[in-house]
């Protein structure tokens, strides 16, 4: 079967180096990590090519676990981003069918959960546990909402990368408002502590690499 898609957006960074290593036949576009950064670089683009015209988009990128059932590698279809409002919008219903059969068809069947697009990093166990109940969601990211909100046909596809039973590094004075990443600070975080930063970073490779194996899958399929 084939996929007709204009655009998939993915988080810049080791995010972005691993959807592009699968070389998809599509524009792969680069965008800043966080909600704000999100809307505002969007806020720019939409007058230019190859945002103007562009129309079925797909998210990919890591995301974290709120729920027991999902562990770094798991890939999750996500069918509904929640806002910090609490607002909710469901994945386009073709868009989300197709990516279904798609990867059902190569013996990957990805199971369905909502993502919650998060205006902070959520770094405490137990705040992500506390999320999923608050929020029903099953999955924790920080760009989806912004990107369902500017383009009419949305899906988006995660990749875990650290689950809801162990505490992660406080980084959020790692990411500067425009959404990039302050290597300094990141170092700071990881050596106030250690044990979490090796759980991160364990869990992110890991999910770095199911993040190009599932690009690669996702490659033959796809027409402009």
């Amino acid at each position: 079967m084939t996929l007709s898609l204009d655009l998939i957006f993915v988080p810049q960074g080791p995010e972005y180096q691993a959807v592009k290593r699968a070389e998809l036949p599509i524009p792969i576009v680069a965008i800043p990590a966080g909600l704000t950064a999100v809307e505002a670089t969007l806020r720019r683009w939409r007058s230019q090519q190859p945002y103007r015209c562009a129309q079925r988009v797909l998210v990919m990128g890591l995301g974290g676990s709120l729920i027991p059932q999902l562990h770094p590698g798991d890939v999750v279809l996500c069918d509904r981003c929640l806002s910090p409002q609490g607002e909710s919008q469901a994945a386009d219903g073709p868009l989300l069918e197709q990516l279904h059969h798609l990867y059902q068809s190569q013996g990957q069947p990805l199971p369905q959960y909502s993502a919650y697009s998060s205006d902070r990093i959520l770094h405490l166990a137990q705040q992500k546990q506390d999320l999923a109940q608050t929020s029903g969601a099953a999955v924790v990211e920080m760009e989806g909402w912004a990107i369902w909100q500017a383009f009419p046909q949305a899906a988006m596809i995660r990749v875990i990368s650290d689950d809801c039973r162990q505490d992660l590094p406080d980084i959020s004075k790692a990411i500067a408002p425009n959404g990039k990443l302050k290597p300094l600070a990141l170092t700071h975080a990881f050596l106030k502590q250690p044990a979490a930063a090796i759980n991160l970073i364990r869990g992110s490779l890991q999910g770095l690499s199911q993040l190009t194996q599932t690009a690669h899958q996702l490659s033959p399929h796809l027409t402009p």
